[in-house]
């Protein structure tokens, strides 16, 4: 006989977005083991690699080194098959396609790199990076001289290397059906359009870089609402990737917004000059407390922002990626008062703390009266989930 006074796991995680990293206690465990080995495995690879002794520079350096770290991508992807494919281990699977990734894309992208190097009559690739990189006048044509001078070869070199870990990513996914590595190759993907427009571009990437990068995150956040929209209830694997392109878009989207209300759109090359406009931290070092205690209340501003929408979409990780900067904003205002470095602390921990607390505990009760407005049914609802009478409080 079925308890009347249930909770549906559907209403559970439609009110208490419920953590699409972890299923329970064995998660951590089995994660600790997958920690353990492939620390072992990097350990045993190292005095393998020692042992064998091969010359720096030689093909037989390269091949040794290639094969030890292709072999760690290779047994991830074994480990993966037991641990994701049948078993459906969640946080081991976001540690596994991280290792897998990284080995996986690290051979693609030395193997791409030598590549580009005999296309480039042989010559080393820091000179080209190196030169882009003291651009001492960021200007267009300090850009235009440097970049007109590197081959074709070298400046689409970024697109190759965010197109080889979208590739490795996507392999992973469509293998695995990992959430967090469909987060993953979300923010694989617009990276490599950014970088797609900075070697079309780059004097415009590096003035609209602000607007470039909130235009990045909203890419990731509109992608996370559609997943969220496609799972209304919450308890699919659809929440996940919803969950995690959220997670992946809210600090980028933050950092983008702050660094728009403090520089604008566009970067002003005079005041990136004269220091001007690094946020309510950097004022306040400067000793700027006017311009410091602005941008202190613009950041809130964003932030308050960010929390309305988090509410709204019932998506909490929005807020977590402001803290940083609400308690730095916070204590630019605090300091204000003309307390010491230890009350500033106390009282500013006090503060954001209490404001996290009572948000945390009034969370389904504020939800109620913000989405009073919208219909409880239908293509918004799926959007701005409703909440469940039963969880409020």
């Amino acid at each position: 006989m079925t308890d009347a006074t249930a909770t549906p796991a559907s209403e559970a995680r439609t009110s208490d977005e419920l953590l699409p990293f972890l299923n329970n206690f064995h998660d951590i465990f089995t994660t600790i083991g997958v920690v353990i080995l492939f620390v072992g495995l990097a350990l045993g690879g190292t005095q393998i690699f020692d042992r064998i002794d091969p010359a720096e520079g030689t093909l037989v350096f390269d091949a040794v080194w290639l094969g030890l770290v292709a072999g760690v991508g290779v047994i991830s992807w074994l480990v993966s098959a037991v641990l994701v494919g049948r078993q459906r281990r969640i946080l081991p699977g976001i540690v596994l396609s991280v290792i897998f990734a990284t080995a996986v894309g690290t051979v693609l992208i030395y193997l791409y790199t030598q590549a580009t190097i005999v296309l480039n009559d042989g010559q080393s690739l820091e000179p080209v990076f190196d030169a882009i990189a003291g651009i001492n006048e960021p200007s267009r044509d300090a850009f235009g001289s440097i970049i007109s001078e590197v081959p074709w070869s070298v400046r689409i070199f970024p697109v190759g290397v965010g197109l080889i870990l979208s590739a490795v990513i996507w392999a992973y996914y469509q293998q695995f059906r990992l959430p967090f590595a469909a987060g993953l190759l979300g923010v694989a993907l617009v990276t490599t359009v950014f970088a797609v427009f900075a070697v079309m571009e780059p004097y415009l990437a590096f003035i609209w870089n602000p607007a470039a990068s909130l235009i990045t995150g909203l890419i990731l956040f509109f992608a996370g609402l559609y997943f969220d929209a496609r799972d209304p209830e919450r308890n699919t694997r659809l929440s996940g990737t919803g969950f995690w392109m959220h997670f992946f878009a809210a600090p980028i989207m933050l950092s983008a917004a702050l660094t728009i209300v403090n520089w604008g759109f566009v970067i002003d090359i005079a005041e990136l000059e004269n220091g001007a406009g690094g946020g309510p931290l950097m004022e306040a070092i400067s000793g700027n407390q006017i311009d410091a205690v602005r941008s202190a209340i613009a950041t809130l501003g964003v932030i308050a922002v960010f929390a309305l929408v988090s509410l709204l979409i019932n998506r909490r990780a929005l807020i977590v990626a402001g803290l940083i900067s609400a308690g730095i904003a916070l204590g630019v205002l605090v300091n204000q008062l003309g307390l010491g470095a230890a009350g500033v602390t106390a009282v500013t921990l006090l503060l954001l703390g209490g404001v996290v607390v009572l948000l945390g505990a009034a969370w389904n009760p504020v939800r109620s009266i913000l989405l009073a407005p919208f219909p409880s049914s239908g293509p918004l609802a799926r959007i701005f989930p409703p909440v469940n009478p039963a969880h409020e409080g």
